[in-house]
């Protein structure tokens, strides 16, 4: 009999990064790629830490800088279905005035927000068996009186 491997299938920083920048190429304007960062990462891991009971308490985001996205299911959710989720909203941002309209978007425009260059995430299950999944962005996006791109 093998061995057991345990794998983290689309949770890896690659699948992060890449879904995020095919949700930014599908824009169709020249935007720079975000890329990982691993000091954010372990940032947004142990954030996911101390969420083991689900309660989403403030995290210190603001004094680094970050924006945030937050994702949060009964099921196995893995990176990509979170960054997926969020991606989900773009039907809700208006083009012409600017903003979200008929519903919540913010977490699209963080993660095709133009002068956000780097991101870092981190993944866990709650007490309770659901998956918590965060990512931080830098610089932050969602900056109020500008627009994302």
């Amino acid at each position: 009999m093998g061995k057991c491997h345990i794998t983290k299938a689309q949770d890896s920083p690659a699948d992060y990064v890449n879904t995020h920048n095919l949700a930014r190429e599908e824009l169709g304007i020249n935007m720079t790629n975000l890329v990982w960062d691993d000091k954010i990462a372990a940032f947004a891991q142990n954030y996911v830490n101390k969420c083991k009971d689900c309660k989403l308490v403030p995290s210190n985001k603001e004094a680094y800088g970050y924006g945030e996205n937050l994702a949060m299911s009964a099921r196995n959710l893995s990176g990509v279905d979170a960054v997926n989720l969020w991606v989900a909203e773009k039907p809700l941002y208006n083009w012409y005035i600017e903003r979200c309209e008929g519903g919540e978007c913010g977490h699209y425009t963080q993660v095709v927000w133009g002068s956000s260059r780097r991101v870092g995430c981190g993944k866990g299950k709650c007490d309770d068996g659901r998956t918590f999944v965060a990512c931080y962005y830098y610089p932050a996006g969602n900056v109020l009186g500008e627009v994302p791109f």
